[in-house]
């Protein structure tokens, strides 16, 4: 089992970007530039089906950032101990992944977090993905992202998550404004992840 990494872990924020080649958009930042020692990086890594994980700048990545969170779009549990054995500090698996895949995943690292994007179909029919995140909360760890590509469906969707379902996860957010929004009941959420390019000076 691959334990808990000990780079160190944000406080409230990352930094959010998506992976293009070997720049971090938005900002265009090189994968190894300097201004990423300061910051704790999330990084999407949006790949097509049977395209590989980009090694050598997962590598470069670690080594620029403080931490790094990667979201690999996978549902493979072993290649998120392959981004955990290159250097990331939290490795995010898709909620539909096969229950199998993610208690592998959960059964191999504690550094592992379940994603959840959330689009518009899902506050109008909840009640598939409410029951899927409540079963999972028993079977896996206790952290998830969430991430939005529309504004304002994050504030809409928390309004209406269950108590039970809120108070079983530590939640990572990650709304399309790019920033941190104002959200009752945050006493489980564990951070944000906003727009990198309010990071770059």
């Amino acid at each position: 089992m691959y334990g808990v990494l000990s780079m160190s872990m944000p406080g409230e924020i990352w930094s959010r970007f998506v992976l293009s080649g070997t720049d971090l958009i938005p900002g265009d930042l090189q994968v190894n530039a300097t201004a990423l020692s300061r910051m704790d990086a999330m990084v999407e890594i949006r790949r097509a089906e049977n395209v590989s994980l980009p090694i050598e700048v997962l590598k470069e990545l670690s080594r620029s950032c403080r931490s790094l969170l990667v979201d690999p779009h996978t549902f493979d549990h072993q290649e998120l101990i392959d981004c955990l054995m290159l250097g990331s500090t939290l490795v995010c698996i898709d909620h539909r992944s096969d229950i199998k895949q993610l208690e592998l995943a959960h059964a191999s690292s504690a550094n592992i977090v379940v994603k959840l994007e959330l689009d518009q179909s899902m506050l109008s029919e909840p009640e598939e993905h409410l029951s899927l995140l409540e079963s999972l909360s028993s079977h896996v760890g206790d952290m998830i992202l969430v991430k939005t590509r529309m504004p304002g469906i994050l504030e809409e969707w928390w309004l209406m998550l269950p108590r039970r379902i809120r108070a079983a996860w530590k939640w990572i957010l990650a709304p399309a404004e790019g920033e941190r929004i104002l959200l009752p009941h945050g006493a489980r959420i564990h951070s944000w992840a906003i727009s990198g390019d309010l990071f770059i000076k």
